[in-house]
């Protein structure tokens, strides 16, 4: 029976060259498309899985509100929180907190800045539950002065040589003893550590003891707690309330001010998490999960074209099921036959879809910025998922034609009777108009995405960020600092291409620090606000262009400028001034210091657009020591970027050359957008292709089965573009119909991922109508191919046919 199956199958595709094709295209490229994305969103979900004890981990993240308003989220929130939740609740098993360290670590002559330092408790281990390679996971950095490092900071230092015993500098002032290594972390963890130094160390550098830093008001650590096997997330999540009321109640009723703390379970971190002091930056469950419709929806478009071509088809194949039931073949058999095909056809389709995604997969690594490697296909998973893909596959799209094609009665097919009928036609149509209303609400997405990622690109920022390069100030510096900086800012500005350096604590496209208990004078302290801080000196103002709106700049010239600050319009409003020059030399409270507000800087986006206006307030500093800006021609960075280093090399020795473009890393605050949009593009254009693939399969069969009406209407002297219009407008009608569902649905789904931006555009009707036209001119190409074709075929031949 085997044999008669393959026999049979393989008869049916060789003379069916072009519809297998046809079919077989369609489901391979709706396979690759799922397999990609699948690949991406697998990968996503699968982040901080990994650890030992995943499932008992959950970070401490706080929330703070003023005068009863949330104010700011921390996913690095306050110092004191870990110890106390330990000493008071016997839920928590271990915990561990960590801060990071702005690190320039060196051996011998070897140096480096390192991004991924930080101090960190003596159970990070012990929490996590990721062991090390060399040393005891208790102890490693217990100790003042002890330091884990990763694997490939070992190679990077000591390349071969063993690093337990050795000393590393950091900042050229503080000595490490490595006391372990462990296995880098993992692609898929939003732990992104290289080093760690133990915190006794870091309340040594504070001149107090470790158990002395419980401060609840001191932000900027991450908090991350075991809890006990039998103990409830959610039950001790409910108990913090009362105790952040017994613990810190009075204090913060004295600033009006509130604090709320919730326990995160570490698997929905990078997915559910975007608050102050992330690790990264990190992902978007709603982008996931709307890729993850895309592949679904796709692999749907694949199967419909399979079952519309099969049931389409069918008036061919029924000839043959009427022989097959006379020679007594059962409804059974033959529904066996048919599925029998469709597997075969999708097991072909999933392996030649394997071969592209591995052919595509260093290319879609490069798109998403995942390194995905290949390691997919060595997880039993991916396996599972390709054996459920056929078996889906097979089932869902070779059932109908199945049901349908065994249903044929003998005696009506033979006698040729069947052919008039009208069976499974609603069903097609119904299949075409759902696989349009994906394809046009996908394309409606696309041009959604590119609206608004060129309207966030076309804004003016308010400050100028072309053509600056941003030096990363040095880290191991001495008394003669300030001198040196003079020095070297004098010597790049001798040069030519440049026009002007400043340094700041921060640049546009990052946050400044987070300082609260701010309040002008006039106030109590239970008026306070928090607002970002910059430090800046006074070339920063002029240097990137910024407007003042009221009073004055910093200058270089008033002797007391240290005690002067400037704001931005937000912070103005949020002090409580109804119009900038109301502000001009009111005084504030800031930290113990009495400072005097000398001027007001109009709203520039320090940040992305995706964020509203933040309150800014900014302190003078003759030589803040994070970043020197450098504003130059261009025109031939290379050379100028060697003079740069010469100078700097002069200046700072034993520090690093560490740079990068600012508009570069501006625009890098979009670049998750843009990947989704790039993704998004591609896969929605292949939708479309996939659905007019079986577009044109249906076409092609409709200009066969009419070959002798269009015949006829030839000799009676219909013109082609009337048979053009007589044969392609049902198909202009069910995409119509497909737009009338799309359009509401692409509605709502755009408009709730437009909502994530502060600054967007507006659903207007341009983005509705342009992609529904292009979907519409799309399918009446596809549908006029065979048309015209049949159209001007010999009205002869026609008759001839059958």
């Amino acid at each position: 029976m085997l044999k008669n199956y393959l026999t049979s199958i393989w008869r049916n595709f060789s003379r069916n060259r072009a519809f297998t094709l046809i079919n077989i295209s369609g489901l391979v490229i709706g396979m690759t498309s799922c397999m990609l994305i699948g690949q991406y969103v697998i990968h996503e979900l699968s982040y901080d899985k990994f650890w030992g004890n995943a499932d008992r981990i959950f970070r401490i993240q706080l929330d703070r509100y003023d005068k009863g308003e949330l104010s700011t989220r921390w996913a690095a929130g306050a110092m004191g929180i870990g110890p106390d939740l330990k000493a008071n609740f016997p839920e928590v098993k271990y915990y561990v907190r960590l801060t990071k360290s702005n690190a320039q670590l060196s051996f011998g002559d070897t140096y480096f800045k390192e991004e991924g330092v930080y101090y960190a408790s003596k159970d990070f281990f012990r929490v996590f539950g990721y062991p090390l390679l060399q040393g005891v996971d208790s102890t490693a950095l217990k100790a003042p002065n002890a330091m884990v490092i990763s694997t490939s900071m070992a190679r990077k230092y000591f390349g071969e040589v063993d690093p337990i015993g050795k000393t590393m500098r950091n900042n050229g002032n503080t000595d490490y003893l490595i006391t372990g290594v462990f296995e880098d972390l993992p692609e898929n963890s939003h732990v992104k550590v290289t080093a760690l130094l133990s915190f006794a160390t870091y309340a040594t550098l504070l001149k107090r003891d470790e158990a002395q830093l419980t401060d609840w008001l001191w932000d900027g650590f991450l908090t991350y707690v075991l809890l006990d096997d039998h103990a409830s997330a959610g039950a001790l999540e409910a108990k913090l309330p009362a105790f952040v009321e017994k613990r810190a109640g009075e204090e913060l009723k004295q600033y009006n001010a509130g604090m709320t703390f919730h326990l995160q379970p570490i698997s929905d971190i990078h997915l559910d998490s975007n608050f102050i002091e992330e690790f990264e930056v990190n992902g978007d469950r709603s982008t996931v999960y709307f890729l993850g419709i895309v592949a679904i929806l796709i692999l749907i478009i694949a199967w419909i074209n399979y079952i519309n071509l099969s049931t389409a088809k069918s008036i061919e194949r029924a000839r043959e099921v009427g022989v097959r039931k006379v020679m007594g073949g059962f409804r059974q058999q033959l529904i066996q036959q048919f599925l029998f095909e469709s597997l075969l056809l999708n097991l072909l389709a999933v392996g030649l879809a394997i071969g592209l995604v591995m052919l595509l997969m260093p290319w879609f690594s490069t798109l998403t910025g995942k390194d995905f490697g290949y390691s997919l296909f060595r997880t039993t998973t991916f396996w599972g998922w390709s054996l459920g893909l056929i078996a889906a596959g097979a089932i869902l799209s070779g059932m109908y034609p199945a049901l349908v094609l065994s249903s044929y009665r003998p005696v009506e097919v033979l006698k040729g009777r069947f052919k008039n009928t009208g069976q499974g036609v609603w069903f097609r149509k119904g299949m075409v108009v759902l696989q349009f209303v994906a394809s046009i609400t996908l394309v409606v997405g696309t041009f959604t995405v590119y609206q608004q990622m060129d309207y966030m690109r076309s804004q003016k920022l308010g400050v100028i960020i072309d053509q600056v390069v941003v030096l990363r100030a040095p880290n191991v510096v001495d008394s003669t600092y300030l001198g040196k900086y003079e020095g070297f800012k004098q010597r790049i500005l001798q040069h030519s291409e440049v026009g002007s350096v400043c340094a700041s604590t921060e640049v546009p496209g990052g946050p400044g620090y987070n300082a609260g208990g701010i309040r002008t004078l006039r106030q109590g302290d239970n008026e306070s606000n928090q607002y970002r801080v910059i430090h800046m000196d006074h070339d920063f103002i002029p240097s990137y262009q910024l407007e003042m709106v009221a009073g004055r700049p910093f200058s270089g010239e008033v002797s007391n400028e240290g005690s002067s600050v400037l704001l931005n319009e937000s912070a103005v409003r949020l002090m409580g001034f109804s119009k900038p020059e109301d502000a001009i030399n009111e005084q504030i409270f800031f930290w113990g210091d009495t400072l005097r507000i000398v001027g007001v800087l109009k709203n520039y986006r320090q940040e992305s657009l995706k964020k509203a206006y933040d309150p800014l307030l900014f302190r003078y500093d003759k030589a803040p020591k994070n970043f020197y800006s450098v504003r130059f021609n261009t025109a031939n960075s290379q050379e100028s970027m060697v003079k740069f280093e010469q100078d700097w090399k002069e200046f700072f020795p034993g520090n690093p050359f560490d740079y990068f473009f600012l508009d570069d890393q501006y625009n890098s605050q979009y670049k998750a957008d843009q990947q989704f949009g790039e993704v998004f593009t591609m896969f929605s254009f292949l939708a479309i292709f996939i659905a007019c693939l079986g577009l044109f399969g249906l076409s092609s069969l409709t200009a066969i089965q009419r070959t002798k009406e269009i015949g006829v209407r030839k000799v009676m002297g219909a013109s082609v573009s009337s048979i053009l219009i007589l044969v392609g407008r049902d198909y202009v009608v069910l995409v119509l119909t497909a737009i009338l569902f799309a359009v509401p649905a692409a509605w709502w789904v755009m408009n709730g991922w437009l909502e994530e931006f502060a600054n967007r555009i507006s659903l207007n009707w341009i983005l509705f109508v342009l992609p529904s036209a292009l979907v519409v001119l799309i399918a009446l190409i596809t549908v006029s191919f065979h048309t015209i074709r049949a159209a001007r075929t010999n009205p002869v031949t026609s008759l001839r046919y059958e």
